[in-house]
C-alpha cells in the first residue's frame, strides 16, 4: 500500500498551505487552483503544479463543480481535498469524484447528504438517543407558520451550510418573515441551496465540539473538545482546547454522543460533531460539520496529532495511526482569528490588501497565514487573514503568550479586529472563563472602545518622533538631493511643522540643532526621542525611558502608514510640496457625507438597494447591502437628507471609494 501520488488542493490561502505541506511531508506531489488576483500568492508558488480558473466570483471559479473536476483529470490527480467551506460539505462534488475515480479527501457523497442536511443529521441523532434542540423547516411560502412548540427567540439557520452564514436570531413572527428573505438568499449564495429551517435558541449557551476520525476499516476515535463559545454575530473568532468547564461526567457522555453518531453512518475522515451546553449543565446536539475545521490546530496542539496526516493517510487506504488510548491531552491552546474588518463601521469587511504584518515568532506560538510580509496579500474571497494559537501548560498561560506577541502584530493596510481581541483576552470574564455564545454581544460596547477615539494619546510622541527622523533628519531619504524635503541639521533656526496625523492637524516645534540628541515640543512640552533600531519597516523609539516599536511603510504620495501597537495611523505632510496634491484630494470621507456623496467602503456586489429617488430617510437608515467575502454589509445613512440620485443598481460590481448615493438637505 502506497499514499495517493497527486492530490489537488480545492481551496486557497493559509489552509491551502497546511494541506500542501503535510502533503510534501508524505512526498506527495500537490495540485493548487488559482484566480488570477492570486497568481503570486504563497500557496501557488508551493504547489508543485498549479492551475488558473480565471477570473470572476466564486461560483465560476472555488465553487465550479465541473471545473475543478476537469483539472484534476488534466493534471492526473489522483484525489482532492477540499480544505473548509467552498465545496468540502457539498455532496454533489463528493459525488462527481466518486464518479470519475477521483478519491475525495472526506466521507463519502452519501454522508455528506446526510450530515450535510442539518434538519435530517438532527433526526438521526434523536433516533439514537442523543438530546436535540427542537427545530422546524421552514416553509418559504409561509414563513410564520409553526408549531406551537417554537418559542421566541429562535435562530434562522441554513439547512445545508454552516459558519454563521444564513443566521439570524429572531424574537418574533414580524422579524421573522423580514429576516427570512435575506437568509435563504445567504444560504443559497454560499451553499447552493436556500432550505431554512429554525431552531429554538438557547440563551447563555456554551458551544463545545468533538473532533472524530474514523477510517475505513470500522475503526473511529475522538480527538477530545473543542470550546467555541466566543463568537461575533455566530461566527467564531476565539477557539480553544479543552473545554475545561466541563465535569468529567459531562465530557464523558459528550464525547460518547460524539463517536455513537460517528458509528452511526461509518464516518471516515475527518469530522466535528457540534453541541451547546446550556447554564444547568445538559447538552444538546447541533450539528456536524463533516470537514476540516478552521480550528483544528488547536487539537492538533494538545493531542500531538497532525488531523491533515490522518486525513491523507486514510484516504490512501490506511487505518488509523492512533489508538483512543494512544490519546492524551497533555496542554491547553487558544486560537485567534485575525479579520480584515472595521469593528468601529459594523466590523464591514475590508477588500484592502496587507501591506505589512509583523508576524511574531515564539516556540510556543503557531501562525496560519498566508501572508509573508515579502509583497502585498489581497484576498477577494474570505476576510480571514490570520490565526494565531498559542499553547501553554494550563489556559492561562496560552491566555498570557497571546496578549504578550499579538501586541505588535501591527498589520498595515486593512483595519482588522486585533485590537477587538485584544480587549477580549484583557476581559475579567474571559480570564475566569465565565463566557458562553453571547459574550460579545454583551460586552459589546467595552470591547470596541478601542476603536472609538483613533489617535491614543500615548502613541502621538512616538508617531510624531518617527515621522521627524523619517521625513525631516534622516540622511538616507530618497529625496535627500532636494534640500527642501529635508530640514534637518543645516538649519540655521529651530522650524515649525505641521502634519496631519488621519483627520488631526498637528503643530510641532523642532530642535534639531544639537545633532546627539533630537528632540521636538508639542503642546509647550519638549520631548526627547532615540532611534534604537531600525529593521525591514519597523523601528523602536525610545522617549523618557520608554521604547515602543513602530512598523512602518512609506507609499507613492510621500506619506507614512505606521502601525503602533495594532492601532494604524496615516501621516501626511503639508509642509512638504509632495504632499499638497494628496492632502487637497483626500481631504477625508467626512466631506464627502457633508457634500451629500455615499461611497462604497469596500469592493463587493450590491445585493439590495432599500431606498429610491426623492425619498427622505433618517440617519441610521438602511439605503443599501453589499456582499463582499462571504458578508453583507449594511450601508447606513449618516444623516437625516433626501435621496437626490442612485448611481447604482442591484447586481453591480463596485469597487473600494465608489460613489453609490447622493444625498441633499431636506427641503
Amino acid at each position: 500500500m502506497a499514499f495517493l501520488g497527486k492530490i489537488l488542493i480545492a481551496n486557497r490561502g493559509e489552509i491551502a498551505l497546511r494541506l500542501i505541506r503535510s502533503a510534501r511531508k508524505l512526498s506527495i506531489r500537490t495540485v493548487a487552483i488559482y484566480t488570477e488576483s492570486e497568481k503570486n500568492a504563497d500557496y501557488v508558488k508551493l504547489a508543485d503544479e498549479s492551475v488558473s480558473l480565471g477570473n470572476g466570483d466564486l461560483n465560476s471559479t472555488f465553487l465550479s463543480v465541473d471545473k475543478i473536476i476537469q483539472i484534476a483529470i488534466s493534471t492526473s490527480s489522483k484525489a482532492i481535498h477540499p480544505g473548509y467551506g467552498f465545496l468540502s460539505e457539498n455532496p454533489a462534488f463528493a459525488k462527481a469524484c466518486e464518479e470519475h475515480q477521483i478519491i475525495f479527501i472526506g466521507p463519502s457523497s452519501e454522508v455528506l447528504k446526510l450530515m450535510g442536511n442539518k434538519p435530517a443529521a438532527k433526526s438521526l441523532a434523536a433516533s439514537l438517543g442523543i438530546p436535540v434542540i427542537f427545530s422546524q423547516k421552514i416553509d418559504l411560502q409561509s414563513p410564520d407558520h409553526f408549531e406551537n412548540q417554537l418559542h421566541f427567540p429562535a435562530l434562522i439557520k441554513a439547512s445545508y451550510g454552516g459558519g454563521g452564514k444564513g443566521m439570524e436570531l429572531v424574537h418574533n413572527h414580524e422579524e421573522l418573515k423580514r429576516q427570512v428573505e435575506k437568509s435563504a438568499r445567504a444560504a443559497l449564495n454560499y451553499f447552493g441551496n436556500g432550505e431554512l429551517f429554525i431552531e429554538q435558541y438557547i440563551q447563555n449557551a456554551r458551544h463545545v465540539e468533538v473532533q472524530i476520525i474514523g477510517d475505513n476499516y470500522n475503526n473511529i476515535i475522538h480527538l477530545y473538545e473543542r470550546e467555541c463559545s466566543i463568537q461575533r454575530n455566530h461566527q467564531k473568532i476565539i477557539e480553544e482546547a479543552p473545554a475545561i468547564f466541563l465535569s468529567a461526567q459531562l465530557r464523558t457522555e459528550i464525547l460518547e454522543a460524539a463517536l455513537k453518531i460517528g458509528k452511526a453512518v461509518n464516518y471516515s475522515g475527518a469530522g466535528t460533531v457540534e453541541f451547546l451546553v446550556n447554564n444547568a449543565g445538559n447538552y444538546f446536539f447541533m450539528e456536524m460539520n463533516p470537514r476540516i475545521q478552521v480550528e483544528h490546530a488547536v487539537t492538533e496542539e494538545i493531542t500531538g496529532i497532525d488531523i491533515v496526516d490522518e486525513q491523507i493517510r486514510i484516504a490512501s487506504g490506511f487505518p488509523l495511526s492512533v489508538s483512543q488510548e494512544e490519546v492524551i491531552v497533555t496542554r491547553h491552546s487558544i486560537e485567534l482569528r485575525i479579520y480584515a474588518e472595521d469593528p468601529s463601521q459594523n466590523f464591514v469587511a475590508s477588500s484592502i490588501p496587507v501591506l505589512s504584518a509583523n508576524l511574531p515568532e515564539h516556540p510556543n506560538l503557531r501562525i496560519e497565514t498566508d501572508i509573508n510580509g515579502k509583497q502585498q496579500v489581497m484576498n477577494q474571497f474570505d476576510p480571514l487573514l490570520i490565526k494565531v494559537i498559542a499553547t501553554g501548560k494550563d489556559r492561562e498561560s496560552a491566555i498570557k503568550q497571546l496578549r504578550d506577541e499579538i501586541n505588535d502584530l501591527n498589520i498595515i493596510g486593512p483595519e482588522t479586529n486585533t485590537r477587538y481581541l485584544e480587549a477580549i483576552l484583557a476581559h475579567d470574564d474571559y480570564n475566569q472563563n465565565n463566557i458562553t455564545v453571547e459574550f460579545c454581544k454583551d460586552k459589546h460596547k467595552s470591547l470596541i472602545g478601542n476603536y472609538i477615539n483613533q489617535l491614543t494619546p500615548v502613541h502621538l510622541p512616538y508617531l510624531i518622533a518617527f515621522s521627524i527622523e523619517n521625513k525631516y533628519i534622516r540622511n538616507d531619504h530618497p529625496d535627500v538631493s532636494d534640500p527642501w524635503n529635508c530640514i534637518g541639521y543645516w538649519r540655521i533656526t529651530d522650524p515649525a511643522i505641521l502634519l496631519k496625523i488621519d483627520d488631526n492637524l498637528v503643530n510641532i516645534g523642532l530642535s534639531l540643532r544639537n545633532k546627539t540628541k533630537s528632540a521636538f515640543v508639542l503642546n509647550e512640552t519638549a520631548y526627547c526621542f532615540e532611534i534604537i533600531s531600525e529593521s525591514k519597516g519597523r523601528i523602536s523609539i525610545q522617549i523618557n525611558e520608554k521604547i515602543m516599536l513602530l512598523s512602518y511603510i512609506n507609499d507613492h504620495q510621500n506619506n507614512l502608514w505606521i502601525s503602533c501597537e495594532n492601532s494604524q495611523y496615516r501621516v501626511s505632510f503639508p509642509g512638504l510640496l509632495k504632499s499638497y496634491p494628496e492632502t487637497i484630494v483626500g481631504s477625508g470621507d467626512s466631506s464627502s457625507i457633508e457634500n451629500g456623496e455615499i461611497k462604497s467602503p469596500l469592493h463587493g456586489k450590491v445585493l439590495e438597494i432599500n431606498v429610491e429617488n426623492n425619498q427622505i430617510i433618517k440617519k441610521g437608515d438602511l439605503m443599501m447591502i453589499i456582499e463582499a467575502m462571504k458578508s453583507e454589509n449594511r450601508i447606513l445613512a449618516p444623516r437625516d437628507a433626501k435621496v437626490k440620485r442612485i448611481v447604482v443598481n442591484v447586481g453591480a460590481q463596485v469597487t473600494d471609494q465608489m460613489p453609490l448615493i447622493y444625498l441633499e438637505d431636506k427641503l
